[in-house]
């Protein structure tokens, strides 16, 4: 078989119902150039990764590496340290890859050889858009955009030069937002080897993003949340300011992240482990103690910066943080006139923008 241009790195782990879906997914692609495809079975105590055996005997293109349970992280770089393509597409074995999507991405690449190619995803399983390469170019100051339209984040929505991912593997010291990490890291090298890089961003949906699994906060407690997120937000935040990201970008960014962080504390409330209450308060005022968050409000009594949750985290009142987030996760109208009181308590001079 001939040296392929494209490696799809699968980190497989208790996924048997979602398996054949995603393989053949890559498998049934229609490209010009070779493919590959590399299932690292990562300690999975099911038959995953005799499932990953019966496709490696079916399809030469794919390979399997058996391993013990390192992490997602762990098996990411397991196949990454594996890979002799030209490129890399990351894929999560409960995903799949919509028809073409791997031949969209490669031309948009060979078209726009300085940029990061990257691209939507769709939710719906059998969704119809049209697969093309059209895409939209935007400069390296769009990076804080990025992140606002949901693009940044994930590593599976994007095509790597194999020989800079190498360099940049995923820290698996992190169990949350290791993904944004990896991401930021090789835009850096990337950067670094190729000052004028572009960002392409492709306007069809590639990839199938099974969301039933849900959310972060809505799946299971992470007890260090509000320890991990400030150091991935202050990595970001410092290499949007290298990327001299608009101010207009700048102040959505810095909310969003107070959101997170916000929503964080108030998961302590719902969901810490403590059996006394007055445990989880504590432990929720204590992360609103936090030197970052302190710097993130102050950067937004700065910049003008409205959020719901901004006068809330300057109190301190853990009452009233879950309160809005509670009523945000319900869709209850308290959100809104909590939301609108605290803008006008600060006199109505504050950017909601």
């Amino acid at each position: 078989m001939s040296k392929p241009t494209i490696t799809v790195i699968v980190p497989v782990y208790k996924a048997m119902a979602t398996l054949d879906r995603c393989v053949e997914s890559i498998v049934s692609q229609q490209t010009e150039e070779p493919i590959a495809c590399i299932l690292v079975d990562d300690g999975s105590p099911d038959d995953s990764g005799k499932m990953c055996d019966v496709w490696a005997a079916r399809d030469p293109r794919v390979t399997v590496i058996h391993q013990e349970d390192r992490g997602v992280s762990g098996a990411r770089n397991a196949g990454l340290a594996a890979a002799g393509s030209e490129y890399i597409v990351f894929l999560d074995s409960d995903d799949a890859l919509r028809p073409g999507a791997l031949q969209a991405a490669l031309d948009a690449q060979r078209r726009a050889p300085h940029s990061l190619v990257c691209w939507q995803y769709t939710t719906e399983e059998a969704d119809t858009a049209p697969v093309t390469s059209a895409a939209e170019s935007r400069p390296q100051t769009g990076l804080a955009r990025l992140w606002l339209d949901c693009l940044l984040a994930m590593p599976w929505n994007k095509l790597y030069r194999t020989e800079y991912a190498q360099q940049v593997p995923f820290d698996t010291q992190y169990t949350l937002g290791e993904d944004l990490q990896f991401v930021l890291d090789y835009i850096a090298l990337l950067g670094s080897r190729e000052p004028a890089f572009t960002y392409t961003i492709l306007t069809a949906p590639l990839t199938f993003y099974d969301c039933s699994r849900g959310g972060t906060l809505s799946t299971r407690y992470h007890a260090d949340y509000c320890k991990i997120w400030p150091e991935h937000f202050a990595k970001l935040n410092k290499a949007c300011c290298n990327a001299r990201c608009p101010q207009e970008d700048m102040r959505p960014l810095h909310r969003a992240e107070l959101t997170v962080y916000a929503e964080g504390v108030a998961d302590i409330l719902r969901r810490d482990p403590a059996k006394r209450a007055a445990v989880r308060r504590d432990k929720a005022i204590a992360a609103l103690r936090s030197p970052w968050l302190h710097a993130l409000l102050e950067r937004m009594r700065i910049e003008r910066c409205y959020s719901a949750y901004y006068l809330p985290c300057r109190w301190r009142s853990v009452r009233l943080i879950f309160t809005l987030a509670e009523a945000k996760r319900t869709g209850s109208p308290m959100f809104g006139k909590l939301d609108w009181a605290g803008y006008y308590l600060l006199g109505g001079r504050l950017r909601r923008d």
